[in-house]
């Protein structure tokens, strides 16, 4: 069972897989989808290669602003040409299959059915590929002989960050079983970020951490709200208002559910120091990669 945790290329995404790349762990290969020609992007990749650990890259990016045809300030060609990294690619009718024929054992990604049944129908996917599709019985009918795990997406924030007040504690997913259920390699999912795209983000009333955690076998995330949330100011003092709920928090959970992460949460929380949202929101994500890692072992 392998889980692809699916990124986009954002300044904090590969901050979180730097990071990540530094720890040991089994039977995870994140996928990220480029969207800016940044120094950090080389750089993830290289540093997944030189710990010797899975990586992919999507070559026919959907969002964002990254053109493998354009010039680049900081290119990756001598970083692919290692033949290191994964080729994945995002199924659609604009999609040379001669691409997919060059890379039979690249990663799929299907978005929708049409999609897969045209490929299908005119025999333009490689048995050799590994498919992610959505959870869809009629999807899963086409494909019994060929290796496939599912894409989902389980985060869904509510709007301007407050709706959850409500809902500080949720299911987030079991991926593990579901796959063992319908016979599947593996799962994916867009992390506590979720699938929505946005390029330079959006200012939210109120500050939330989102932290993952394992329970009875499943995955949960638990929701660390500002008390404030009536405008978009004051966005350090709204970390603070959060980050002491998450720290009263992660004091009482056990062991499984403290990791690196965590631990700098307390740091940042006992030098009362506001690193910014980026730094933040790659330490949540790196603390999910580290409880997925756990997840796959528990």
């Amino acid at each position: 069972m392998r889980y692809f945790p699916y990124f986009r290329g954002r300044q904090y995404d590969l901050r979180a897989l730097q990071a990540f790349a530094q720890t040991p762990f089994n039977n995870i290969t994140p996928i990220i989808e480029p969207v800016r020609d940044i120094p950090a992007l080389p750089q993830t990749l290289t540093d997944f290669i030189q710990a010797d650990q899975p990586i992919a890259l999507v070559l026919n990016p959907r969002v964002g602003h990254y053109h493998f045809d354009a010039p680049a300030k900081h290119p990756i060609q001598s970083v692919l040409a290692t033949g290191a990294v994964t080729p994945a690619f995002i199924l659609s009718p604009l999609l040379p299959p001669e691409q997919l024929e060059a890379h039979p054992t690249a990663i799929v990604i299907v978005q929708h059915f049409d999609d897969l049944a045209l490929f299908l129908a005119r025999d333009w996917l490689p048995e050799t590929l590994t498919l992610l599709v959505p959870p869809e019985a009629r999807i899963r009918r086409q494909l019994r002989d060929r290796p496939f795990g599912h894409l989902v997406d389980h985060f869904v924030p509510g709007e301007y960050a407050t709706d959850t007040a409500q809902l500080m504690d949720s299911f987030f997913s079991d991926d593990r079983s579901f796959a063992a259920t319908f016979g599947e390699i593996g799962f994916s999912d867009f992390l506590t970020v979720g699938q929505p795209y946005s390029e330079h983000g959006f200012p939210t009333k109120a500050v939330t951490l989102h932290l993952t955690y394992l329970k009875d076998g499943r995955v949960r995330i638990r929701h660390f709200q500002s008390d404030d949330h009536a405008d978009f100011r004051h966005q350090r003092e709204k970390f603070f208002q959060a980050l002491t709920k998450a720290v009263m928090w992660i004091n009482q959970a056990p062991t499984i559910n403290q990791t690196p992460a965590t631990d700098q949460l307390l740091t940042l929380a006992n030098e009362h120091h506001f690193p910014g949202m980026g730094i933040i929101k790659a330490l949540t994500l790196t603390h999910h990669l580290t409880m997925m890692n756990r997840y796959l072992n528990y």
